[in-house]
């Protein structure tokens, strides 16, 4: 037995290598998969998070209709701390979080981010909320600084 050993031992080790080579092999498809599988469940609480938090600044301007148009009273400097504050500061917040996941983290589709641009041109010409950025740019990372100026120069021009 031991003579059948020693004249098989490299045919073993080849073998034995083999067997090791598919199970690694095996287990780096399934880790694969699964990282697949926790990426997209990732987007997906990702994009519902930032859905929630849109939906509830709409439910705040639901709850005082007279919110979103007074965004854009021209008497307004973007320092008054009533309502208007916090429903920009919500907002950019938001925006801040898609600008994000779309432009550093990848992990939004660039459908997804055209809807957050189509819903940001709705808000970004309004005279509180370009008088409050000018304001509050510095405190946003640099990048979405970048954007937005530039949406807004688009916008307002």
């Amino acid at each position: 037995m031991l003579e059948w050993l020693d004249l098989h031992s490299g045919s073993l080790a080849g073998v034995s290598t083999l067997v090791l080579v598919l199970i690694t092999g095996y287990y780096a498809w399934t880790t694969r998969a699964l990282v697949r599988e926790t990426r997209a469940t990732l987007k997906g609480a990702n994009r519902a998070t930032l859905q929630e938090r849109l939906d509830r600044i709409s439910a705040l301007c639901i709850q005082d209709p007279t919110l979103f148009l007074r965004l854009n009273d021209d008497d307004a400097t973007g320092e008054e701390q009533d309502s208007r504050f916090h429903i920009a500061n919500m907002f950019l917040g938001v925006l801040e979080e898609a600008y994000m996941q779309h432009s550093l983290e990848h992990s939004m589709s660039d459908e997804d981010w055209a809807a957050w641009v189509a819903t940001t041109d709705a808000f970004l010409p309004k005279v509180y909320i370009v008088r409050y950025w000018q304001r509050v740019a510095p405190t946003f990372e640099p990048g979405f600084q970048r954007f937005i100026n530039e949406r807004q120069r688009a916008l307002v021009s």
